[in-house]
């Protein structure tokens, strides 16, 4: 069943005594498209897409999950695939950088040709994400994240999603799909983002659902809803080292570990 939601829900006294002890209750929804609600959603902890209403037109899904994946920095795994990869010398070769940044356009629009006909990012999801672009990212920051090839000027792989304190979590990500030149350069963003993360200060990586088998083998570890929130609520108020409002660059060193 899906409920309906109001910003008079997410008081404290309400989530509190009523929305996170029932864990029937996983899926909301809600017809606002307003920036400070979906934020005020997401620092509670549910993460929100959108869906075709027959009656409403495109409407706000919420979901609190039942349970998390959550990836921890010491639990990161490196497959042996990617391990190769990165002492092949291939990385150097092409110039691999990654980028992370609020300027969140392009990956936008690699995510919407990358799920067509079925994505969930609708015009009005797309115009909020227009209106959330630049905001404190301590509160609340959308983030791009763009794994290039400098060699061919091209982007292989990336994803969007964003941070609250010292909290990221994914939306959705692409990867170069079905040319085998980029194979495994989709697990390597991964891997690359999440030391970036790490080296940043942030707790954690909120990765959302836990059905995703490469999360999983990411080194990602499922956690029940009461369990993360503790984790999330005291890890949202707080502010990541070195936090910075431009885009930032990693890459491969000439030790094959990647930086």
């Amino acid at each position: 069943m899906i409920y309906p939601i109001t910003p008079s829900m997410l008081q404290e006294d309400i989530l509190y005594g009523h929305v996170y002890p029932d864990l029937e209750q996983t899926l909301f929804w809600s017809p606002q498209w307003d920036p400070d609600f979906y934020i005020d959603l997401a620092r509670a902890g549910f993460i929100s897409i959108s869906h075709a209403h027959p009656d409403h037109g495109s409407v706000q899904i919420a979901e609190l999950q039942a349970s998390y994946a959550v990836l921890d920095w010491e639990n990161l795994h490196r497959s042996g695939h990617l391990r190769r990869l990165i002492r092949s010398g291939r990385l150097e070769e092409e110039g691999i950088e990654l980028h992370v940044s609020s300027s969140c356009e392009r990956v936008i629009e690699r995510l919407i040709d990358y799920h067509r006909p079925g994505t969930w990012l609708s015009p009005p999801y797309r115009t909020l994400l227009g209106e959330l672009s630049g905001g404190d990212q301590a509160h609340f920051g959308l983030r791009a994240t763009e794994l290039w090839s400098r060699k061919h000027d091209y982007l292989i792989a990336g994803e969007l999603g964003y941070t609250i304190g010292k909290t990221y979590t994914s939306l959705s990500g692409f990867t170069t799909r079905p040319n085998r030149q980029w194979r495994h350069f989709g697990t390597l963003q991964l891997v690359m983002l999440a030391e970036r993360l790490r080296d940043h200060g942030f707790a954690f990586w909120n990765m959302g659902h836990t059905r995703q088998r490469y999360k999983l083998a990411l080194g990602a570890r499922v956690i029940p809803r009461g369990d993360f929130l503790k984790r999330w609520l005291l890890a949202r108020d707080q502010v990541p080292d070195n936090l910075s409002t431009t885009a930032y660059v990693g890459t491969v060193g000439a030790a094959g570990t990647v930086g």
